[in-house]
Order: structure tokens, then C-alpha cells, then sequence
């Protein structure tokens, strides 16, 4: 419980002094794309076919450019952030369905009777179990953290001696 409580208030406290900036004051070395002279030099340059005339006129009313380099770039802003936040939502929540899955299958399989024959030929009522205890992931693991059973204590460790 403490450490959860210094983990919200070193959150608490991170965002109360991190000063806040606007997207326009990070990204006044951006240019628009066709205000670019260097990106308009490279539109003449490119090959006249539908894969460079397209998406190059769209950079040039879409898009900002650096002035140096005349390429295109994404400018991140935080009226964007939901693009970037839901598919790595997506993300970490199926990578955790994936492995919260098998470690219960594994957990499970080493209280049977035969836990090598549960590893070679699936279990199926145990699978089943383990892919719905799979979709709770997130709120097991939070279980398993703060009641101790996720990690293992310091005297626990094995140690090589060296």
C-alpha cells in the first residue's frame, strides 16, 4: 500500500510541476509543405505517376516540413494523442491477454497430476479456463501486485556465489 501511494504522489507531483507547452510553440521550426522551397524543388524532381503526384500534392496541403531537409513530418500534439494512445491500449492489452493466458496455463498445468502430459497435449477445459482468466488480466495482475503473490521476496532469491 505505500508503495502505491508514493507511486500516485511521484505522479502527482511530476505533473504538477511539469511546465505545460502548446504544440505550436514546440514545432516553430516546421514550415508548411508548400510554403517549402526545398520540398517544391523536390515535387519537380519526383517522376510524374500517380505514386509521387498524389500523396506529395497531399503533404503539400497537409503536412509540415523541415526547413532544412524539405521532408515531411509528423507533428505530435496533444489534440492527437488519442491516435497514438488506442492502438497501444490495443496493444498492451492483448500482449498481456496473450501472456496472463499462458502463464495460467502453465500454473494450472503444474497442479495436475501429470503436469509434463499438460504441456505436450493441451488440456482443453484448463485452456478454456486460462483464456477467461486471460481477459481479466488487468485486474488480476493488479491483485497479484499488491497482495505479494506476483513477486518474490529477497531472501528468496538464489544467489550464485561468485
Amino acid at each position: 500500500m505505500r508503495k502505491l501511494f508514493a507511486l500516485v504522489l511521484i505522479v502527482m507531483i511530476w505533473v504538477g510541476f511539469t511546465p505545460s507547452a502548446t504544440a505550436a510553440a514546440q514545432n516553430t521550426h516546421l514550415v508548411p509543405c508548400r510554403d517549402s522551397p526545398i520540398f517544391r524543388e523536390r515535387m519537380q524532381q519526383a517522376p510524374n505517376n500517380y505514386y509521387f503526384e498524389g500523396p506529395n500534392q497531399s503533404y503539400a496541403e497537409n503536412l509540415l516540413c523541415g526547413p532544412e531537409d524539405g521532408l515531411p513530418h509528423l507533428q505530435l500534439r496533444f489534440d492527437r494523442a488519442i491516435d497514438i494512445i488506442i492502438p497501444f491500449a490495443i496493444f498492451f492489452y492483448f500482449a498481456g491477454f496473450v501472456g496472463w493466458s499462458g502463464r495460467s496455463y502453465l500454473i494450472g498445468s503444474k497442479r495436475a497430476s501429470k503436469p509434463e502430459e499438460s504441456e505436450i497435449f493441451i488440456d482443453m477445459p484448463l485452456a478454456i479456463r486460462s483464456f477467461t482468466q486471460g481477459l481479466l488480466w488487468p485486474l488480476l495482475f493488479f491483485n497479484e501486485v499488491t497482495t505479494g503473490e506476483l513477486t518474490v521476496r529477497n531472501h528468496e532469491l538464489t544467489v550464485s556465489p561468485r
